[in-house]
């Protein structure tokens, strides 16, 4: 038999790493021996056998004490429910499980099950390169070998799926792995589950694995982990914490707290806490701090919509955050102005807030505001009608100081201005915000409506912000301030500062405005008239048929800075 027709027929594909269940081998004594400890012992067979790649490439893995614990508890129960901290290796030992019972039991469904089918593949990626690392006489060999399934020579297969795919859906199936369950949506989780869990436990064998770090209460991970505690269901319960990796001490987790940006993000990533779902987005105790600092506006511009607590100053430092409405009546168009030069004392100074504008002409009104305001930077959330303002104020006015943030895609760049509203930026922006609101307690809130807003800003059980469900709930008010304080986080503030100090989180605590680029200004008082002083009218207080004498020894900017107007002397009066 040539070499060629021998490999073909050994190998899959030809792939040494591959054999088939025709492959011969010459048996050891210390084969035999160690394919027999394997299958009786899924701890050696993964210290000894299963691959992982880490920084200095691909190795066998060595388990934790609590990784030993957790692979103990999926091997000796049928329903594993484990909470687990951020990069503990969750995934891993799932995907050991998977594919030990692959190995060593005939006839097996294994499945694995995650939100995206991005994921699902990258998981099923460590579990085939994991299956090629093994010796060829150790595995059984390969029938059928593909991106989103393999079927192997005993009768076993691993494969795939989404909670939206149709994969698990009326199929039997031996072994059933979920990862990050907290984080697939409510309702189709629900859907999922109602189709696959009575079908699955109807074998008195199968076993069913879910790992996960918290999201909220309101979710199924929630309930299954919290009943599995309490002891209301069948299910077994597993715990990791942060701690209990080696190398984390409390030093580690300052440190960590600092990168994330706030001891909130620590507390969702690694520390095992289940936020509550429906929580306010600012802590009772600060609202009550707030509704001290509320007053009415000093001047009203605009029919109402333009409002101003302080006037512009030139050496002050300003940000813009700007929500983008479609203008047909239901959500608004909103623009936030905060003084930010004194980072322990944040002042909401100015916002414009209209339900009726249309995009093209809130971006003209857009330009004309941030000349008031000494042309800051501003972050305006591009998506949908926002994509249109953004283009105007950097085609038509060339604005120059537009900030473009948007997560992380992997190789594709995103390099249009102004920001991307993924589900992680909004991440990131809720919890700068509660950084600068709740916890350092820097803000000083002046309108009254955003902070009515900020009340019912709540938590959803998906892990997702937004206005609570009702008639006149809206987040315009908070998005526009979420995305006027994501100046503030170093990587977007490094670009538009220079930053003196930072805080012990890493947050700026001391920032100077460059020096350079071009600073538009246009004075308010000269283009609006303050409206704060109208009866239901829009005329204007003034002296009539009065001698400019009677103003003697008082400042002419002053009134006029607080209504009053001199009319021509053409006109006879003044």
């Amino acid at each position: 038999m040539s070499e060629l027709l021998k490999n073909k027929k050994q190998y899959y594909l030809g792939n040494e790493s591959l054999p088939t269940p025709p492959a011969e081998f010459e048996w050891t004594p210390t084969m035999v021996r160690d394919l027999k400890k394997c299958k009786k012992n899924l701890l050696s067979f993964a210290e000894r056998f299963f691959y992982i790649i880490t920084e200095s490439g691909r190795r066998t893995i060595t388990l934790h004490s609590f990784q030993k614990r957790a692979l103990r508890k999926m091997r000796d129960n049928r329903f594993v429910v484990m909470l687990a901290s951020r990069q503990v290796g969750k995934t891993t030992m799932m995907t050991i499980y998977a594919l030990w019972n692959a190995c060593f039991n005939e006839d097996q469904r294994i499945l694995i099950v995650a939100n995206k089918e991005k994921t699902a593949i990258e998981i099923f990626k460590r579990v085939r390169m994991a299956y090629e690392e093994l010796p060829n006489w150790l595995k059984p060999g390969v029938v059928e070998y593909g991106k989103t399934s393999m079927t192997l020579g005993n009768g076993t297969s691993i494969g795939i799926s989404t909670t939206t795919g149709t994969a698990a859906r009326g199929m039997s199936c031996n072994v059933l792995i979920l990862d990050e369950l907290a984080f697939i949506d409510n309702n189709l989780v629900e859907d999922f589950w109602r189709s696959v869990y009575p079908i699955i436990s109807s074998f008195k064998k199968s076993k069913i694995f879910i790992a996960s770090t918290p999201n909220g209460t309101e979710n199924l991970f929630y309930k299954l982990y919290h009943g599995a505690k309490s002891g209301g269901n069948n299910w077994t319960n597993e715990r990791i914490d942060w701690w209990e990796v080696p190398g984390r001490d409390e030093e580690w987790k300052t440190e960590t707290i600092k990168s994330l940006g706030s001891k909130e993000a620590f507390d969702q990533e690694f520390g095992n806490v289940f936020l509550e779902t429906g929580e306010s987005i600012i802590d009772d105790e600060i609202i009550k701090k707030c509704n001290l600092t509320i007053q009415d506006p000093k001047y009203v511009f605009d029919d109402g919509h333009y409002k101003l607590w302080e006037t512009p100053v030139a050496d002050r430092i300003y940000t813009v955050g700007v929500d983008v409405s479609e203008g047909i009546g239901q959500a608004a168009s909103c623009m936030q102005v905060f003084d930010i030069t004194d980072l322990t004392n944040i002042e909401q100074v100015a916002i414009y807030h209209n339900r009726n504008i249309s995009p093209y002409k809130f971006a003209e009104k857009v330009f004309e505001i941030l000349k008031h305001w000494y042309s800051p930077p501003v972050l305006i959330e591009r998506n949908n009608c926002g994509s249109g303002v953004v283009d105007n104020l950097k085609n038509i006015h060339a604005y120059e100081n537009i900030v473009t943030y948007a997560p992380s895609t992997g190789k594709v760049k995103y390099d249009r201005q102004g920001v991307l509203a993924h589900t992680n930026t909004k991440y990131k922006g809720v919890v700068n915000m509660r950084y600068w609101v709740n916890e350092v307690r820097s803000l000083t809130f002046r309108d009254n409506d955003t902070l009515h807003e900020m009340k019912n800003f709540v938590r959803y059980p998906n892990g997702t912000w937004s206005s609570r469900n009702g008639d006149d709930m809206w987040d315009d008010r908070v998005m526009s301030m979420i995305w006027s304080l994501m100046v503030l986080e170093s990587i977007i503030t490094e670009k538009y500062f220079e930053i003196i100090k930072y805080d012990d989180n890493n947050k700026p605590l001391v920032i100077k405005r460059f020096d350079y680029g071009e600073r538009i200004y246009e004075n308010v008082l000269d283009k609006y008239y303050n409206e704060k002083y109208d009866d239901n009218t829009s005329s204007l207080p003034m002296m009539m048929g009065s001698d400019i004498n009677t103003f003697e020894g008082q400042d002419a900017d002053e009134l006029h800075e607080t209504g009053w107007r001199f009319l021509d002397q053409d006109d006879g009066h003044y």
